[in-house]
């Protein structure tokens, strides 16, 4: 049955809706699991202090080595967005939002793959490999922003050879609020610029004409979302400070998610990697292997070797490499095996194809399920951060005076930030492009009981230094045996995920 002769029934949602439906009731499973990351803690309490005075801050609110020096926030209007889903609904509702944006993501990317005519095989396997690789930075982070505007940039390239008229309303919106919720915006203005460039480089060895790969209404459809990003607190300032965060900070290699993926005992991240490659180069044996055109082939290059070096990048590469590689997936998987079940999966994913219901039903679900969520007893005891337990909290607000310049760590702090606030303030945070290199690198080696390539009597100065009275540090670290041979400090708590030090009036 052909395409052509199926009747549409635009009310039907199609799979990628009941994904979305799962992750909702993923939800009410593992709620604190999306509190876990550090770096939580202190955007919600970031949200509190811009809605407690009403303007975005310009200096440092949170720590006490800082305090006072200038800061650039640009994820304000992600913290001011959770900050008032808090004041309606706690905890609760802001981890709501997240699942959905995140549900949206994913339902984004199935789509993109649905509506560019794959089979339902290929799209939910892509989008499979896209969950499982999305999922390992799902937090309560601006990311989650970036991976959904990035989905929707890559679709809006991948479905028409001229931009829709709404797209030049609906991207520069976009670009605008993007410019004030995280700095994934430079990486979406890189994939437009590379997949241009690629498109200009097919059209100069004429694999493709001017009508069939147009060029000027995306360059000017790019330069208005360039513009439109500088509607943000700093103007053209932020641009400069977000090209400084992706090409300077060597400190960021010290966290998780900016390391090389992992092959030797594969993360998924380095799964993804491999699918990627293998796919591609498995498909280049086939005789009716697709063409790659340059204005594909350039940006996934690009990605993936950036991919190779930071695994947070492979998140952006599994978004933008979908269409061209699930291309060369359909090929792969095209057979003859029993074919009046394929005739039949063909005829659902006809129709799949005209529902528009989808987006209609996802809001729904968000808003019942969050309804129900914030009255849940799961949704009201929903932890910040494992890393700080109510027993330590307890110890904390049992001493207030013993915790005025407290030791802390980039593990803790955020959970530590939120958890006793509004008084508390840290050491450092997770803020790598505020502290500088030097000051993240002077608080690791801190931690690992020497200062730079120095013995202990440059650790003991550099401890003396910041002038702490207490420390609250991870038990793992090496700092925690040469404390404890220090006459003047004395431990006074430890569970399993921190030790507290006091340091002699």
């Amino acid at each position: 049955m052909e395409e052509s002769e199926i009747e549409p029934i635009w009310w039907l949602p199609t799979f990628g809706f009941f994904l979305f439906l799962a992750l909702q009731f993923w939800m009410f499973a593992a709620p604190d699991a999306i509190f876990e990351d550090p770096g939580v803690g202190r955007h919600l309490r970031t949200a509190e202090v811009i809605l407690e005075t009403g303007v975005v801050p310009r200096t440092d609110p949170l720590s006490f080595t800082h305090g006072g020096e200038p800061w650039f926030d640009f994820e304000w209007g992600f913290e001011t967005t959770i900050g008032e889903l808090y004041r309606v609904g706690g905890l609760a509702l802001i981890c709501a939002f997240c699942f959905g944006i995140f549900g949206a993501t994913i339902l984004g990317v199935y789509r993109m793959l649905l509506q560019s005519g794959f089979s339902l095989s290929v799209v939910v396997i892509y989008t499979g490999v896209a969950f499982l690789t999305l999922h390992l930075h799902f937090a309560v982070r601006p990311l989650l922003f970036t991976y959904l505007f990035m989905a929707l940039v890559v679709e809006v390239w991948n479905r028409r050879n001229h931009p829709l008229k709404r797209d030049w309303i609906l991207l520069p919106i976009i670009f605008a609020a993007w410019a004030n919720l995280h700095a994934g915006w430079l990486a979406a203005l890189v994939f437009l610029c590379l997949a241009m460039s690629g498109r200009l480089l097919d059209r100069l060895t004429e694999q493709v004409d001017g009508d069939e790969a147009p060029l000027i209404p995306w360059i000017g459809l790019t330069l208005l979302c360039a513009l439109a990003t500088c509607l943000n607190p700093w103007g053209w300032t932020l641009h400069h400070h977000v090209v400084l965060l992706a090409t300077t900070y060597k400190s960021f290699a010290l966290w998780d998610e900016f390391l090389p993926p992992n092959f030797s005992t594969p993360t998924m991240s380095a799964l993804t990697i491999l699918f990627i490659v293998f796919v591609v180069f498995l498909t280049r044996a086939r005789k009716n292997a697709p063409r790659w055109r340059w204005e594909a082939l350039l940006p996934v290059l690009f990605f993936l070797f950036e991919g190779l070096k930071t695994q947070r990048h492979v998140l952006l590469l599994v978004i933008i490499a979908a269409v061209p590689v699930s291309r060369d997936l359909e090929v792969l998987l095209h057979g003859t095996w029993m074919p009046w079940l394929r005739g039949r999966l063909s005829d659902f994913q006809a129709q799949q194809r005209f529902s528009r219901i989808d987006a209609g039903l996802a809001l729904v679900t968000v808003l019942v399920s969050a309804a129900f969520f914030v009255r849940t007893p799961i949704g009201q005891d929903i932890q910040v951060g494992k890393s700080v337990t109510p027993q330590l909290m307890t110890f904390l607000r049992d001493h207030p005076d013993r915790f005025h310049r407290p030791l802390t760590t980039t593990w803790n702090a955020g959970p530590l930030l939120w958890n006793m606030r509004p008084d508390f303030r840290v050491s450092v945070d997770d803020r790598g492009d505020f502290y500088g290199d030097k000051t993240i690198f002077a608080f690791v080696d801190l931690g690992k009981g020497v200062a730079g390539s120095n013995p202990k009597p440059a650790w003991r100065d550099t401890l003396d230094q910041g002038n702490y009275d207490s420390a609250i540090i991870d038990p793992y670290l090496p700092l925690n045996q040469l404390l404890h041979l220090q006459p003047d400090w004395h431990e006074v708590y430890r569970d399993d995920h921190a030790v507290v030090y006091w340091k002699d009036r």
